[in-house]
This record gives structure tokens, C-alpha cells and sequence, in this order.
């Protein structure tokens, strides 16, 4: 079992994954079921190039009734019907080999080592592997000096106390926060020797990189607007695009942020990051 698996948060991804897949699975064999008895299997038979299916009945004669041609849907749903819950008893136990190992405690080795040290002798060591879920503790753990506010600056929080800019960043900022994607706010970043804040760095667990997110509130105004243009091309310089590592979005007095779409695209990205 590679190491991945055997980490918790790894498991109950499988496990939410699998009891997603039972209900809809479930779902559809409900459905089926109202157009065939539970009392009737498919029964096929090769018949020169192709094949001939026949329903029978338990309890009826072993050769069935033939399905004609014009009524090949039957032999259809029947055929799902059995592949279904085929698959509906696969996903179960597979669903509960994943459980048993979840209450068995299978902790990751890595994890469970580190852990007996010391703590001051913790401090000095090299992990030679650290899980998903120490790594993005550490990462937000980590500090740093963010751009500080001006006196008569106003003043916005988010649901869980984070003094942001605007109210497009709260907005931001408390989806990133419902769906569970860690983030810091405008955690100094070097572009050719100049120190640049974005205003969300977030966190590519899958391959354990940041990706920034920027957020462009103010595109009436042409400064402003010179100066978000400038601060894209400084990104694109060092390597960062769009897609890979940068997120941007923008808003105007005219077109301000939609709310549905940023809260569609936390999910896409959420997914995109290794979170959902």
C-alpha cells in the first residue's frame, strides 16, 4: 500500500467516493427495476455471429422466452440490472475493507515517529516524508509580515475575523473558508527583486506548490488598471501564468464580482488543488 492510502484524509476521500458511487448506483437500479421483475433473468445464447437473449422466470422452464428484436430494450435494462448490482456489491465491500482500516488506526509510520521525538529534538530533523495534513499545517502556520493598514483605512472582516480590503475580498475569502481551502492573506511575494503581496496565497497540496490569486476590484479607475496590468506582466516574467500558477479575477463599477461564479470557480479550483 503506497503511502498515500494510508493516510486518514485519504481514506475518507475513498470512502466519501464510494458511498457516492452506492447511492447512484442505488438510485439507478430503483429505477430499472420499476420496468422488469426481480422475479426474471436474462438469459443469452450464441446464435451464429451474434447472440439470442430469452427471459426466463424462477421456477419456469430453463430454455425462457425469447426477446425479439423490437423488444431488445428489455434484454437492455436487464443486462444494467445485473451489471449494476454486480458493481452495487463491489463498491460495498471494497466500502467496507476502507472502513475497517479507518477504525483499525492505521497511522502513517513517518507521522507516528516523528511524533515520539522530542520536541526539541523534533525541531532538528529532516522528515524523509511529511503528510498532506502536516504539510498545510505547517504551511499556515508559517509567519510573515503583511501590508499593514492605513489609520482611516475602513474596515472589513470576514466570518472568521480576517481584516481584508474590500468586500469582494470577504466574499472571497469566506468561500475559500467553507470549502476548506487554507489560504493566506497578502503573504509577501518576490517578482524581480520587487516585494508584490498577493492577496490570496493558496496551496497546491497535490504538488505541494503556492498558486496566487489576485483579485482586481478596481478596473474604472485607469491607475489602477495600469498598475494591475503591470503587476500580470511581472507575474508572466517570473514563470507564473494563469491556470498554473495565478488565479485572476476582476470587477468594475458596472460589472462587480458575481458571487455564483466566484463560488463556482473556489470548486473548480478546490478540485484543481487537491482539496475537494
Amino acid at each position: 500500500m503506497s503511502l498515500e492510502l494510508i493516510n486518514e484524509r485519504e481514506l475518507l476521500k475513498e470512502i466519501t467516493m464510494h458511498e457516492k458511487s452506492i447511492n447512484k448506483v442505488l438510485s439507478e437500479i430503483e429505477k430499472l427495476r420499476s420496468n422488469v421483475s426481480d422475479q426474471e433473468r436474462l438469459r443469452v445464447v450464441r446464435h451464429g455471429k451474434g447472440y439470442q437473449y430469452f427471459v426466463r422466470k424462477k421456477g419456469s422452464d430453463t430454455n425462457g422466452k425469447y426477446i425479439a428484436k423490437k423488444e431488445i430494450e428489455k434484454a437492455v435494462t436487464m443486462a444494467q440490472i445485473e451489471y449494476d448490482e454486480r458493481l452495487l456489491n463491489t463498491l460495498q465491500e471494497a466500502k467496507k475493507l476502507l472502513e475497517k482500516c479507518m477504525t483499525a488506526g492505521l497511522a502513517n509510520p513517518f507521522d507516528t515517529v516523528l511524533e515520539m521525538m522530542p520536541p526539541g529534538k523534533r525541531k532538528l530533523v529532516r522528515p524523509h516524508y511529511i503528510s498532506d495534513d502536516s504539510f498545510i499545517n505547517n504551511w499556515k502556520g508559517q509567519e510573515y509580515e503583511s501590508l499593514p493598514f492605513k489609520e482611516d483605512f475602513p474596515e472589513y472582516y470576514t466570518k472568521g475575523g480576517l481584516r481584508v480590503r474590500s468586500k469582494s475580498e470577504i466574499l472571497i475569502a469566506d468561500i475559500l473558508d467553507e470549502m476548506s481551502i487554507p489560504f493566506l492573506y497578502e503573504k509577501p511575494l518576490i517578482l524581480n527583486k520587487r516585494t508584490v503581496h498577493p492577496d490570496f496565497t493558496l496551496l497546491n497540496i497535490k504538488r505541494r506548490k503556492e498558486v496566487y490569486w489576485e483579485h482586481f476590484g478596481m478596473m474604472d479607475d485607469r491607475e489602477y488598471r495600469d498598475d494591475a496590468l503591470l503587476k500580470i506582466r511581472e507575474y508572466e516574467a517570473n514563470g507564473l501564468y494563469q491556470y498554473d500558477s495565478v488565479v485572476l479575477t476582476f470587477e468594475s463599477g458596472r460589472y462587480p464580482i458575481n458571487i455564483k461564479e466566484i463560488r463556482n470557480m473556489v470548486i473548480n479550483i478546490g478540485e484543481l488543488l487537491g482539496y475537494l
